[in-house]
């Protein structure tokens, strides 16, 4: 399996249609030469990467300038996201890890740190909580 590329068309198709996405934020082609391995390591993950000097605006999304990096989205959740070369070791480790998390418990924390910083902003700043009332 190979890797797909991701540009701002694209990109929202692949993570809402991938239970588990790998992808590699790079600045040359050259630095997914090692894909084919993780594909036969991570079967069940899809591949892709973005060539962060062609998508320059959807690399800034991530915080990126002209940088290396890894997301991993697990059911449209970012799980990991950290700049630079990560080697295959590094990133089958890291999906072993991710693969082991309870999926429900993380989005009900999620819901509950949104809750509570709505509750904050109302509370913080009159003039939003009297748009919202």
């Amino acid at each position: 399996m190979s890797s797909s590329e991701v540009n701002s068309t694209n990109f929202e198709a692949i993570v809402d249609t991938s239970e588990t996405l790998i992808l590699r934020f790079v600045l040359s082609d050259t630095e997914i030469t090692q894909d084919q391995i993780l594909a036969s390591l991570i079967p069940s993950a899809v591949l892709a990467y973005c060539n962060v000097k062609q998508e320059p605006a959807l690399a800034r999304t991530f915080g990126l300038e002209d940088e290396s990096a890894l997301v991993i989205f697990r059911q449209r959740i970012i799980l990991y996201l950290e700049k630079g070369f990560h080697d295959t070791e590094k990133v089958s480790y890291l999906m072993q890890q991710i693969s082991m998390l309870d999926m429900d418990k993380i989005r009900h924390n999620i819901e509950q740190e949104k809750a509570a910083q709505a509750l904050h902003m109302r509370r913080a700043c009159p003039t939003i909580r009297a748009k919202h009332i």
